[in-house]
Protein backbone atom coordinates (compact mmCIF):
# COMPACT_ATOMS: atom_id res chain seq x y z
CA UNK A 1 0.00 0.00 0.00
CA UNK A 2 2.69 2.45 0.67
CA UNK A 3 4.33 1.84 -2.58
CA UNK A 4 1.29 2.15 -4.67
CA UNK A 5 0.65 5.94 -2.94
CA UNK A 6 2.25 9.16 -3.97
CA UNK A 7 1.73 10.19 -0.48
CA UNK A 8 4.60 10.58 2.30
CA UNK A 9 6.20 7.47 3.99
CA UNK A 10 7.65 7.73 7.43
CA UNK A 11 9.29 4.48 8.87
CA UNK A 12 10.04 4.25 12.39
CA UNK A 13 12.78 1.59 13.66
CA UNK A 14 16.27 0.79 15.40
CA UNK A 15 19.39 1.77 13.37
CA UNK A 16 19.85 -0.56 9.93
CA UNK A 17 16.19 -1.77 10.07
CA UNK A 18 15.16 0.71 7.83
CA UNK A 19 17.04 1.13 4.14
CA UNK A 20 15.67 -2.24 3.00
CA UNK A 21 11.93 -1.47 3.77
CA UNK A 22 13.15 1.85 1.84
CA UNK A 23 14.17 -0.01 -1.06
CA UNK A 24 11.16 -2.26 -1.00
CA UNK A 25 8.83 0.43 -1.06
CA UNK A 26 10.63 2.02 -4.19
CA UNK A 27 10.96 -1.44 -5.89
CA UNK A 28 7.47 -1.92 -5.82
CA UNK A 29 6.09 1.51 -6.36
CA UNK A 30 4.32 1.61 -10.17
CA UNK A 31 7.36 3.26 -12.91
CA UNK A 32 10.06 4.34 -10.07
CA UNK A 33 13.50 4.69 -11.85
CA UNK A 34 15.84 6.36 -9.30
CA UNK A 35 16.62 5.59 -5.68
CA UNK A 36 18.35 8.07 -3.62
CA UNK A 37 19.14 7.29 0.00
CA UNK A 38 20.77 10.17 2.03
CA UNK A 39 21.92 9.96 5.83
CA UNK A 40 20.67 12.66 7.38
CA UNK A 41 23.00 12.07 10.63
CA UNK A 42 26.28 11.83 9.15
CA UNK A 43 26.25 14.90 6.34
CA UNK A 44 27.10 18.40 8.37
CA UNK A 45 23.75 20.89 7.80
CA UNK A 46 25.91 23.20 5.64
CA UNK A 47 26.93 20.36 3.46
CA UNK A 48 23.62 18.49 3.55
CA UNK A 49 21.75 21.95 2.66
CA UNK A 50 23.57 22.04 -0.44
CA UNK A 51 23.53 18.27 -1.41
CA UNK A 52 19.71 18.42 -1.01
CA UNK A 53 19.15 21.52 -2.50
CA UNK A 54 21.85 22.64 -4.83
CA UNK A 55 23.80 25.96 -5.09
CA UNK A 56 24.24 29.12 -7.08
CA UNK A 57 27.02 30.39 -8.24
CA UNK A 58 27.84 33.64 -5.81
CA UNK A 59 25.99 32.37 -3.16
CA UNK A 60 28.93 31.61 -0.87
CA UNK A 61 32.52 31.47 -1.51
CA UNK A 62 33.86 29.08 -4.24
CA UNK A 63 30.08 28.06 -4.72
CA UNK A 64 28.85 26.94 -8.15
CA UNK A 65 26.05 26.15 -9.99
CA UNK A 66 25.02 22.79 -8.92
CA UNK A 67 21.50 20.97 -8.96
CA UNK A 68 20.83 19.09 -5.44
CA UNK A 69 19.15 16.01 -5.30
CA UNK A 70 15.61 17.35 -5.23
CA UNK A 71 15.99 19.22 -8.54
CA UNK A 72 18.20 16.10 -9.84
CA UNK A 73 15.90 13.26 -8.93
CA UNK A 74 12.33 15.24 -10.23
CA UNK A 75 11.42 12.39 -12.86
CA UNK A 76 10.14 9.38 -11.41
CA UNK A 77 12.18 9.11 -8.21
CA UNK A 78 12.87 8.40 -4.69
CA UNK A 79 14.52 10.18 -2.18
CA UNK A 80 15.24 8.38 1.70
CA UNK A 81 15.68 10.95 4.21
CA UNK A 82 17.10 8.38 6.25
CA UNK A 83 16.76 9.79 10.28
CA UNK A 84 15.90 12.61 9.45
CA UNK A 85 15.30 13.18 13.54
CA UNK A 86 18.85 13.94 13.02
CA UNK A 87 18.95 17.07 11.00
CA UNK A 88 19.53 20.27 11.95
CA UNK A 89 16.21 21.78 13.11
CA UNK A 90 16.90 24.41 11.20
CA UNK A 91 17.05 22.75 7.69
CA UNK A 92 13.79 20.76 8.57
CA UNK A 93 11.74 24.06 8.58
CA UNK A 94 13.01 23.91 4.86
CA UNK A 95 12.55 20.37 4.14
CA UNK A 96 8.96 21.09 5.22
CA UNK A 97 8.49 24.29 3.08
CA UNK A 98 9.58 22.54 0.03
CA UNK A 99 7.35 19.35 0.75
CA UNK A 100 4.28 21.79 0.81
CA UNK A 101 4.85 23.73 -2.10
CA UNK A 102 6.58 20.63 -4.33
CA UNK A 103 9.03 23.39 -5.25
CA UNK A 104 12.56 23.80 -4.59
CA UNK A 105 15.02 26.57 -4.22
CA UNK A 106 19.16 26.49 -4.76
CA UNK A 107 21.03 27.85 -2.23
CA UNK A 108 21.41 31.45 -3.11
CA UNK A 109 18.80 31.37 -5.64
CA UNK A 110 15.58 33.19 -6.50
CA UNK A 111 14.19 30.94 -8.84
CA UNK A 112 12.17 27.78 -8.19
CA UNK A 113 11.97 24.53 -9.61
CA UNK A 114 9.21 22.48 -9.30
CA UNK A 115 10.10 19.03 -8.78
CA UNK A 116 7.98 15.74 -8.25
CA UNK A 117 9.43 13.32 -5.68
CA UNK A 118 8.62 9.97 -3.86
CA UNK A 119 9.74 11.38 -0.34
CA UNK A 120 10.08 8.40 2.04
CA UNK A 121 12.36 9.47 5.77
CA UNK A 122 13.01 7.49 9.14
CA UNK A 123 13.06 7.95 12.74
CA UNK A 124 15.13 5.56 14.81
CA UNK A 125 13.21 7.10 18.04
CA UNK A 126 9.49 7.46 18.79
CA UNK A 127 8.95 10.67 16.53
CA UNK A 128 6.77 11.40 20.05
CA UNK A 129 9.62 11.51 21.98
CA UNK A 130 12.02 13.50 19.36
CA UNK A 131 9.26 16.12 19.15
CA UNK A 132 9.30 16.31 23.00
CA UNK A 133 12.61 16.42 23.20
CA UNK A 134 12.97 19.33 19.85
CA UNK A 135 15.05 16.90 18.04
CA UNK A 136 12.26 16.97 15.16
CA UNK A 137 9.50 19.87 14.32
CA UNK A 138 5.81 18.65 14.80
CA UNK A 139 4.97 19.66 11.52
CA UNK A 140 7.45 18.17 9.89
CA UNK A 141 6.41 15.15 11.06
CA UNK A 142 2.73 15.15 10.53
CA UNK A 143 3.65 16.29 6.84
CA UNK A 144 6.10 13.34 6.35
CA UNK A 145 4.36 10.69 7.97
CA UNK A 146 0.69 10.75 6.26
CA UNK A 147 2.38 6.74 6.11
CA UNK A 148 3.33 5.86 9.12
CA UNK A 149 4.88 2.55 9.58
CA UNK A 150 6.63 1.02 12.66
CA UNK A 151 9.48 -1.64 11.05
CA UNK A 152 10.11 -3.88 15.14
CA UNK A 153 13.86 -5.08 15.14
CA UNK A 154 15.14 -8.07 13.81
CA UNK A 155 15.39 -10.04 17.05
CA UNK A 156 11.26 -9.55 17.32
CA UNK A 157 10.66 -10.92 14.09
CA UNK A 158 13.37 -13.91 14.17
CA UNK A 159 11.20 -15.99 11.56
CA UNK A 160 12.13 -13.69 8.96
CA UNK A 161 15.63 -14.91 8.78
CA UNK A 162 15.93 -17.67 6.26
CA UNK A 163 14.25 -15.00 3.74
CA UNK A 164 16.66 -12.83 4.47
CA UNK A 165 20.01 -14.74 4.88
CA UNK A 166 18.53 -16.66 1.17
CA UNK A 167 18.15 -12.74 -0.12
CA UNK A 168 21.26 -11.64 1.25
CA UNK A 169 23.18 -14.16 -0.20
CA UNK A 170 22.07 -14.33 -3.89
CA UNK A 171 22.14 -10.41 -3.64
CA UNK A 172 26.37 -11.58 -2.88
CA UNK A 173 26.34 -14.07 -4.84
CA UNK A 174 25.63 -11.95 -8.01
CA UNK A 175 28.07 -9.57 -6.44
CA UNK A 176 30.86 -11.53 -5.76
CA UNK A 177 30.59 -13.79 -8.37
CA UNK A 178 29.94 -16.90 -6.07
CA UNK A 179 27.60 -19.56 -6.12
CA UNK A 180 27.36 -20.15 -2.35
CA UNK A 181 23.84 -22.07 -1.77
CA UNK A 182 23.06 -21.69 1.84
CA UNK A 183 24.24 -21.40 5.37
CA UNK A 184 24.86 -24.55 7.40
CA UNK A 185 22.28 -25.66 10.25
CA UNK A 186 24.74 -24.48 13.10
CA UNK A 187 25.12 -20.70 11.47
CA UNK A 188 21.22 -20.45 11.32
CA UNK A 189 21.09 -21.52 14.86
CA UNK A 190 23.84 -18.97 16.00
CA UNK A 191 22.03 -16.45 14.18
CA UNK A 192 18.53 -17.31 15.72
CA UNK A 193 20.01 -17.02 19.11
CA UNK A 194 21.84 -13.78 18.39
CA UNK A 195 20.95 -10.74 19.70
CA UNK A 196 21.26 -8.37 15.93
CA UNK A 197 21.71 -4.62 17.65
CA UNK A 198 22.69 -3.77 14.62
CA UNK A 199 19.51 -5.12 12.81
CA UNK A 200 19.11 -6.10 9.21
CA UNK A 201 22.14 -4.24 8.18
CA UNK A 202 24.38 -6.06 10.38
CA UNK A 203 22.85 -9.39 9.25
CA UNK A 204 23.85 -8.22 5.56
CA UNK A 205 27.31 -7.37 6.59
CA UNK A 206 27.51 -10.59 8.40
CA UNK A 207 26.88 -12.91 5.61
CA UNK A 208 29.16 -10.61 2.92
CA UNK A 209 32.01 -10.95 5.31
CA UNK A 210 31.48 -14.68 5.34
CA UNK A 211 31.24 -15.09 1.91
CA UNK A 212 34.25 -12.97 1.19
CA UNK A 213 36.63 -15.44 2.44
CA UNK A 214 34.81 -18.96 2.39
CA UNK A 215 36.88 -19.46 -1.16
CA UNK A 216 35.15 -22.20 -3.23
CA UNK A 217 33.69 -24.21 -0.57
CA UNK A 218 29.09 -23.53 -1.30
CA UNK A 219 27.99 -23.04 2.68
CA UNK A 220 28.44 -20.26 5.06
CA UNK A 221 29.64 -22.33 8.30
CA UNK A 222 30.82 -20.50 11.68
CA UNK A 223 34.70 -20.60 10.96
CA UNK A 224 33.94 -17.99 8.05
CA UNK A 225 32.36 -15.49 10.35
CA UNK A 226 34.07 -12.93 11.81
CA UNK A 227 35.60 -13.10 15.15
CA UNK A 228 33.97 -10.50 16.38
CA UNK A 229 30.43 -11.49 15.63
CA UNK A 230 30.90 -14.92 17.17
CA UNK A 231 32.44 -13.13 20.34
CA UNK A 232 29.80 -10.81 20.73
CA UNK A 233 27.26 -13.78 20.63
CA UNK A 234 28.87 -15.60 23.17
CA UNK A 235 29.40 -12.42 25.61
CA UNK A 236 25.45 -11.16 24.74
CA UNK A 237 24.14 -14.53 25.52
CA UNK A 238 23.76 -16.31 29.38
CA UNK A 239 24.01 -19.24 27.68
CA UNK A 240 26.99 -19.12 25.72
CA UNK A 241 28.31 -22.20 26.04
CA UNK A 242 26.23 -23.05 23.04
CA UNK A 243 28.40 -21.28 20.90
CA UNK A 244 31.53 -22.69 22.30
CA UNK A 245 30.06 -26.05 21.58
CA UNK A 246 29.10 -25.03 17.86
CA UNK A 247 32.80 -23.69 17.45
CA UNK A 248 34.33 -26.98 19.01
CA UNK A 249 31.82 -29.08 16.23
CA UNK A 250 33.34 -26.96 13.63
CA UNK A 251 37.06 -26.83 14.58
CA UNK A 252 37.24 -30.55 15.41
CA UNK A 253 35.84 -31.82 11.75
CA UNK A 254 32.22 -31.56 12.70
CA UNK A 255 32.18 -28.96 9.43
CA UNK A 256 34.26 -30.80 6.68
CA UNK A 257 32.69 -28.89 3.59
CA UNK A 258 31.92 -32.88 2.66
CA UNK A 259 28.87 -33.34 0.95
CA UNK A 260 28.24 -37.02 2.55
CA UNK A 261 26.75 -36.60 6.34
CA UNK A 262 29.05 -38.79 8.83
CA UNK A 263 27.69 -40.96 11.30
CA UNK A 264 28.30 -38.46 14.24
CA UNK A 265 26.13 -35.84 12.70
CA UNK A 266 23.84 -38.05 11.86
CA UNK A 267 23.25 -39.47 15.28
CA UNK A 268 23.25 -35.68 16.54
CA UNK A 269 20.72 -34.95 14.22
CA UNK A 270 18.44 -37.87 15.05
CA UNK A 271 19.25 -37.44 19.41
CA UNK A 272 18.34 -33.52 18.95
CA UNK A 273 14.87 -34.21 16.66
CA UNK A 274 14.22 -36.79 19.37
CA UNK A 275 14.27 -33.86 22.17
CA UNK A 276 12.27 -31.96 20.51
CA UNK A 277 9.58 -34.59 19.92
CA UNK A 278 9.52 -35.24 23.77
CA UNK A 279 9.19 -31.83 24.65
CA UNK A 280 6.53 -31.45 22.11
CA UNK A 281 4.75 -34.20 23.03
CA UNK A 282 5.18 -33.66 27.10
CA UNK A 283 3.35 -29.77 26.41
CA UNK A 284 0.77 -31.28 23.28
CA UNK A 285 2.40 -28.90 20.85
CA UNK A 286 2.29 -25.96 23.16
CA UNK A 287 5.70 -24.12 20.91
CA UNK A 288 6.18 -21.61 24.62
CA UNK A 289 6.53 -24.20 27.07
CA UNK A 290 8.60 -26.58 24.83
CA UNK A 291 11.32 -23.86 23.71
CA UNK A 292 11.69 -22.64 27.94
CA UNK A 293 11.78 -26.48 28.59
CA UNK A 294 14.50 -27.20 26.14
CA UNK A 295 16.43 -23.72 26.60
CA UNK A 296 16.22 -22.23 23.42
CA UNK A 297 13.82 -19.29 21.81
CA UNK A 298 10.56 -19.87 20.44
CA UNK A 299 12.15 -18.89 17.03
CA UNK A 300 14.78 -21.56 17.10
CA UNK A 301 12.36 -24.43 17.70
CA UNK A 302 10.00 -23.18 15.18
CA UNK A 303 13.32 -23.77 12.66
CA UNK A 304 13.87 -27.05 14.55
CA UNK A 305 10.45 -28.15 13.36
CA UNK A 306 10.81 -27.00 10.29
CA UNK A 307 13.80 -28.68 10.22
CA UNK A 308 12.40 -32.13 11.15
CA UNK A 309 9.20 -31.73 9.54
CA UNK A 310 7.54 -31.79 12.91
CA UNK A 311 3.74 -29.31 13.33
CA UNK A 312 2.28 -28.60 16.38
CA UNK A 313 -1.07 -30.10 15.02
CA UNK A 314 0.73 -34.11 15.21
CA UNK A 315 0.77 -33.42 19.51
CA UNK A 316 -2.46 -32.36 19.75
Amino acid sequence: MAANTPSPVMLYGETGTGELFARAIHNHSPGMKKYTPVNCAAIPENLLEGILFGTSKGAFTGAINKAGLFETRTSQGTIFLDEINSMPVGLQSKILRIVQDGKVRRVGALKEIKFDLKIISSVNQDPHTSIADGSLRSDLFYRLGVVFIHIVPLRDRLSDLPLLVDHFIDKHNKALGRQVRGAEDAVMELFYQYHWPGNVRELEHVIEGAMNIMGPDNRIRIKYLQPHFTQGYGNQRSSGHRASRWMAHSSKGGDTGETGSSDLLLNKNEHEKKLVWQALMQFRGNVTRSAKKLGISRQLLYYKMKKYHLSRDQFR
